[in-house]
């Protein structure tokens, strides 16, 4: 490899000089070929011992004597190969394997000499310095570039609404956007990008992070209910893409990255297109919804405040934070590609103090076809669609009518749920607040709860009786879980019920600061699969549930802020699980006895061996005892 040449600088008082020289080329630490090149691969800190590395000679006989286990990488190169292909195993243990190899196959290698077999081929390989031949490797050996995709700057949009594409946006100003349902994404905080997908359903909650309430309570957009329907019109169909004053607008404002020199055009565009019939206002709900300080929902009261919803606003003696927004639902009414005929949004408002942060929001997306009522969504058609939920209702007995059954009313979130928890994993006591449980999807949920050291023993009874609540939800002895997903609450046949075990009785503390209750309950869903293996439709024959065993739940001081005293508090966890279980019995292959076959031969098939008269065959030609005679020679020699 030719030397390359560097500058080196001097630095003389007064004076500095560059000179250059020749750098000397590099040369790579020569690797033996076919050795063991990494014997100890976990001896990671130079001249100091590794935990659990065995083979570390900077550890001790002391210092190994506290390993728990040894995390040596032990490679044995075998050359034995009479071993069953079906036999060979990977164990991911630290035990050697040991391979039987008592059973060769019939052609095998008994000893391997070709060593080259079990060591990379390296020698051949140089260090890549030019672009060209990096190009080469990453040519022939390379995968996928996770690279941003190109955007371009001009607007490609669909001509007619399809399922999926985003609900787009005008504002007042002319700009275009899209209609934004905010989920949580890589973390629960939530992300405002998300858009609006035509024709699909959607329901997402996620966190909003508020630092400082008494100065973001009015500043924050995302508490104001007002950012979710105002300045903005929905675009209805995707003809108005196509109109010459969205396209003046466009290339005036969009594709031109100087601003443009005639604005009254842009000013003349803007009103005609935002007032056109191709934009939609979003229409406020009147089933406004407020929650109070106990978590009881009603109608909200404006009275003061005038018509429209008043924007947030702190109070600092209650440190409270007024007409917050904890729901947003828009209801979409379309006539397929049509486009959109008609948006409605519904709020959920509450006051939030400081204790409440951060703040759990949800946001839903329903669209309703045009003249469809009275509409029901299935969870499966005959059976459950893995993710749909699995539903649930009760069977009342009356005096009229013993088995009268009601399916729950309030949709996924009064089906079959499990206990969930507000953003700071508190257990939520709001029945329609729960995770629904989804057919086919294992799930593990669960909240704390906090006791006092003061009076953790005197109130154990009513912790427990809390604990059950959020753990069983509404189930009781008289739900009925549907067994497919379009069962009919008319045939109670088609609803099975749930299998409960003994309820956990409140416990009463015998030491202070100790007490004995059951945290934990798992839920078991057994369903089959019926009829075809093409199109296998599940269906569920049983749902049961267990408490686990009681646990000792004691105070337990622990941190540098953990002083003695009346106020001091511990979390403790709840956890609910369901798993999904298949009994569905294999398809048994029925295999039809093999024909019987009838062969009919002529009289004489056998001449001149037989001499047969009719169909009897009645003399035996000496020709056959010689052709016997003759084979038998030939097998002798």
């Amino acid at each position: 490899m030719p030397a390359t040449t560097g500058n080196i600088t001097t630095a003389v008082p007064g004076v500095v000089t560059t000179t250059s020289t020749a750098v000397p080329a590099g040369t790579a630490t020569p690797l033996p070929k076919n050795t063991e090149l990494g014997p100890c691969t976990c001896d990671l800190t130079a001249n100091g011992c590794d935990v659990n590395c065995c083979c570390d000679d900077d550890c001790a006989d002391s210092d190994r004597a506290a390993f728990q286990q040894c995390d040596d990488v032990v490679s044995s190169i075998s050359d034995r190969r009479c071993i069953q292909e079906s036999i060979l195993f990977t164990v991911n243990t630290n035990v050697k394997e040991e391979v039987n190899n008592t059973i060769p196959g019939l052609f095998c290698i008994q000893f391997d000499n070709n060593v080259d077999r079990n060591f990379y081929d390296y020698e051949t390989v140089e260090t890549i310095t030019t672009t060209e031949k990096f190009a080469e490797y990453t040519t022939t050996y390379g995968g996928p570039l996770y690279q941003a995709t190109s955007t371009s700057s001009g607007t490609s949009l669909e001509s007619t609404l399809k399922s999926g594409n985003p609900v787009y946006t005008i504002y007042e100003s002319g700009a275009l956007g899209q209609l934004g349902l905010p989920r949580a994404l890589t973390t629960r905080q939530c992300d405002d990008t998300n858009p609006v997908a035509f024709l699909y359903d959607q329901h997402f909650q996620c966190i909003r992070d508020v630092s400082d309430l008494a100065v973001q309570c009015a500043t924050l957009p995302s508490l104001y209910a007002g950012t979710y329907f105002e300045g903005f019109k929905v675009v209805k169909s995707p003809a108005i893409f196509q109109t010459d004053s969205f396209i003046t607008l466009i290339n005036t404002t969009v594709t031109t990255l100087e601003p443009p020199t005639n604005t009254s055009s842009v000013s003349n565009v803007t009103p005609q297109l935002y007032n056109s019939t191709y934009l939609e206002s979003i229409t406020l709900s009147n089933q406004l919804v407020c929650v109070d300080y106990q978590d009881l929902r009603g109608p909200c009261d404006f009275t003061g405040q005038g018509t429209s919803i008043p924007k947030p606003s702190y109070n600092r003696q209650s440190d409270r934070c007024s007409y917050v927004v904890l729901e947003v639902e828009y209801v979409f009414t379309h006539n397929g590609t049509e486009g959109i005929l008609a948006v409605e949004v519904r709020f959920v408002l509450t006051d939030i103090n400081t204790t409440d942060l951060p703040l759990t929001q949800t946001f839903k997306a329903s669209f309703v076809k045009l003249g469809e009522t009275s509409t029901f969504k299935r969870s499966g058609n005959p059976g459950y669609v893995i993710g749909e939920p699995v539903l649930a209702g009760t069977m009342e007995p009356s005096a009229l009518d013993p088995a009268v059954f009601t399916l729950f009313q309030n949709g996924s979130n009064s089906w079959l749920t499990m206990v969930s928890s507000t953003a700071t994993g508190q257990c939520i006591s709001e029945a329609n607040n729960r995770v629904p449980i989804r057919f086919g999807e294992n799930m593990r949920s669960g909240c704390s709860f906090r006791a006092f050291l003061s009076n953790l023993t005197d109130i154990c009874g009513l912790i427990q009786d809390s604990v059950k609540t959020a753990l069983i939800g509404n189930i009781t002895t008289n739900t009925r879980i549907a067994t497919f997903g379009n069962s009919n609450p008319d045939v109670i046949g088609d609803w099975v019920r749930v299998l409960i075990g003994s309820a956990p009785a409140g416990s009463s503390g015998t030491q202070e600061g100790l007490c004995r209750l059951v945290l934990g309950m798992h839920m078991e869903i057994v369903y089959i699969n019926v009829g075809s293996l093409a199109n296998p439709q599940p269906k569920i024959i049983g749902v049961s549930i267990k408490y686990n065993n009681p646990q000792n739940i004691r105070y337990q001081c622990i941190g540098p802020y953990c002083q003695p005293g009346e106020s001091l508090s511990q979390a403790f966890e709840v956890v609910s699980s369901v798993s999904f279980i298949d009994a569905s019995k294999p398809a048994v292959a029925i295999v039809a006895e093999p024909p019987t076959f009838t062969a009919k031969l002529p009289n004489d098939f056998f001449y001149p061996f037989f001499v047969g008269s009719g169909n009897r065959l009645s003399v035996v030609s000496p020709l056959i005892y010689l052709l016997l005679f003759l084979i038998n020679r030939l097998l002798v020699r």
